[in-house]
């Protein structure tokens, strides 16, 4: 294929071009890297200066051990103070604020047993140094079934099987037999009829009188 020397020309001049600019940047010196201000030297040595006291401070204040006496509150101590207590490290400490924090302030030792992580064991170890009272005693079916007992009599002659059980000595089974000798004899004329119920004596209905009544 024939050039004509006016392409020749252009074909010269573009590969000029093309030279001069890759020389360019073969030759265009790097970027001077950020000079550091001597006004902002002051200003990075106090920061660093306090970040350093900072954590100085806390570790101290972590290791303090607890005064004779001294109690904390885990209703407001911050992770910090409660490391303090014994067998109490970092991520407990954090995972008792977490769970102040979603759940709300502790009342009483039975909150702080809900935390993970903390057991009746480490609980009965820190129970001294905090400010919490202790949990309220749980009713059992049995103590809530005497309480209802003593506040209140029963009528033999119209009380369910289920009320008959909640009198002294009275079990399920007795319960029903009572019902059982009602609805085939008929109303007792005392609570002392009692004892024609197989099963119940005279022992029994001693127990009983001042717990039952029964009605005309």
């Amino acid at each position: 294929m024939s050039v004509t020397p006016q392409e020749r020309l252009a074909l010269g001049v573009v590969a000029l071009l093309l030279a001069t600019g890759a020389a360019a940047r073969t030759l265009r010196p790097a970027p001077a890297p950020a000079a550091w201000s001597a006004a902002e030297e002051p200003v990075a040595v106090s920061r660093l200066r306090a970040a350093t006291g900072d954590s100085v401070k806390r570790a101290a204040q972590r290791s303090r051990p607890l005064a004779p006496g001294e109690r904390l509150d885990p209703a407001t101590a911050p992770a910090d103070e409660l490391q303090r207590l014994p067998r109490v490290g970092p991520a407990l400490a954090e995972r008792i604020v977490a769970w102040r924090a979603s759940h709300g302030p502790f009342r009483t030792l039975a909150d702080l047993d809900s935390v993970p992580g903390v057991g009746p064991t480490l609980l009965a170890g820190i129970a001294p140094h905090l400010t919490l009272p202790p949990a309220p005693p749980r009713s059992t079916p049995l103590a809530a079934r005497t309480e209802r007992t003593q506040k209140a009599t029963v009528d033999i002659n119209t009380a369910t099987a289920a009320e008959l059980d909640a009198l002294p000595g009275i079990g399920p089974a007795l319960a029903g037999r009572v019902v059982e000798w009602r609805a085939r004899k008929g109303r007792f004329r005392a609570v002392d009829d009692l004892v024609e119920v197989p099963g119940i004596g005279p022992a029994l209905v001693g127990r009983l009188r001042g717990r039952a009544v029964a009605t005309p």
